[in-house]
């Protein structure tokens, strides 16, 4: 909490997206964000043999669905009061439409890259290793994650 991971600019982003004032990629209070501007929400799973990180990023919504949101108890600091289409942002505003559709994940990649060392693989390789390693992704979760599914 208070560290910051910010992103350098992609190799692969286009020249139209370098000419513009595209806030910095960072990550504040658990949340990602583009400048004061929220782009995506996290989970995570900790286990003593593993863990699982689960990021939804917000690519477009549909302003009048945020109406029908409240506004959270527990908040961070930096949203202070502000509703959620003064606090969100789409992604597709500062990557969809001025580059090329991967160079928000090129960032991402690039700014991970300089903190961990990162292969990458297929999903098929991912669901190998995980039947492989834990009998799959369901079992792992099923025995080894406290988040529960609520069937209502």
């Amino acid at each position: 909490v208070g560290e910051s991971l910010i992103l350098p600019p992609s190799p692969n982003e286009t020249q139209e997206i370098q000419n513009t004032d595209t806030p910095l990629f960072q990550l504040r209070e658990n949340d990602y964000v583009l400048g004061e501007r929220k782009i995506g929400g996290n989970a995570q799973a900790i286990v003593k043999d593993g863990w699982i990180h689960h990021t939804s990023f917000l690519y477009d919504f549909v302003d009048n669905n945020m109406e029908y949101l409240t506004l959270p108890d527990k908040r961070p600091d930096y949203r202070g009061n502000r509703s959620h289409n003064d606090f969100l942002v789409r992604l597709k505003e500062h990557y969809g439409e001025k580059s090329s559709k991967n160079a928000f994940f090129e960032h991402v990649k690039k700014g991970t890259n300089e903190s961990f060392e990162l292969e990458e693989v297929s999903l098929n390789d991912v669901l190998t290793i995980a039947a492989e390693q834990f009998g799959g992704l369901q079992e792992w979760w099923d025995t080894k994650c406290r988040t529960k599914v609520v069937k209502l």
